[in-house]
């Protein structure tokens, strides 16, 4: 299972499987992993699928996040870049999110 190493000071909010929805040829495709929430980034982790799904973001690089149709987690970034997340647990990634301080539109 993929696991994160914490920087000094970094704590771990939670983590919890998810999917990372990319694009792939023009369509979607879900990405299984693990999703991590700490106070100073979130981490999408690729447990199957393609690596090229994975991602980290500071919490400073956020601009906020917002659920979607289907319990989708759209996490928004500063600079207009989307990340598409689903999963059977987003109740818990949203309040991980929440407790992150991070803005829910």
């Amino acid at each position: 299972m993929a696991k994160i190493d914490l920087e000094k000071n970094e704590k771990l909010f939670g983590e919890q499987k998810a999917s990372h929805m990319k694009k792939f040829m023009f369509l979607p495709q879900a990405n299984p992993g693990i999703l991590y929430v700490t106070n100073q980034r979130i981490i999408f982790k690729a447990t199957q699928g393609r690596s090229s799904s994975e991602f980290e973001e500071k919490l400073e690089d956020i601009a906020s996040f917002k659920v979607g149709v289907a319990n989708t987690i759209n996490i928004l970034l500063k600079n207009d870049k989307i990340y598409k997340i689903t999963g059977m647990f987003n109740k818990k990634l949203i309040s991980y999110m929440e407790e992150a301080g991070l803005k829910k539109d």
